[in-house]
């Protein structure tokens, strides 16, 4: 058991310390976040990802603030790449909102900016409206399972 822990030790890459490379002082504190909420049941099943690749977890109640947990952290290329796909997306999609009692959503949130967009779709319905967000999200979760 401890010999385990050990080689998990050694072979664990370090968090990121700083920023990736295509962050700039305007997009210092961009957030991405992506999950399912279920409203009948009050829950929420959410990913969030910093400017350093990192990805935090939260499953529970729906509140103003989530107390998420550290997942794993990407490679910053990777992440570049994915923030530049989802800003995008959101370019091309404009506006996405469908009211549903289970919602995927994907949010793009820059406060040096004062830019904040949501995009939420029925995921039980394959619309053509929703086919880019939908993707996104399906890259994004990809992100986790790796």
């Amino acid at each position: 058991m401890i010999c385990a822990a050990t080689l998990t030790a050694c072979f664990t890459t370090p968090r990121p310390t700083a920023s990736a490379p295509c962050v700039t002082d305007k997009t210092r504190e961009l957030t991405i976040r992506w999950g399912t909420q279920d409203d009948s049941l009050n829950v929420i099943d959410v990913y969030r990802m910093n400017t350093k690749g990192e990805i935090f977890h939260y499953r529970g109640r729906v509140a103003e603030t989530v107390p998420d947990e550290y997942l794993l952290h990407i490679d910053q290329s990777e992440y570049c790449a994915s923030a530049s796909s989802v800003n995008a997306c959101f370019l091309k999609t404009q506006a996405l909102s469908t009211g549903a009692r289970k919602t995927r959503f994907v949010e793009y949130f820059n406060p040096a900016t004062d830019v904040y967009l949501r995009a939420a779709w029925n995921p039980d319905l394959q619309t053509f409206q929703s086919r880019d967000m939908r993707k996104e999200y399906d890259q994004l979760m990809s992100l986790i399972s790796k």
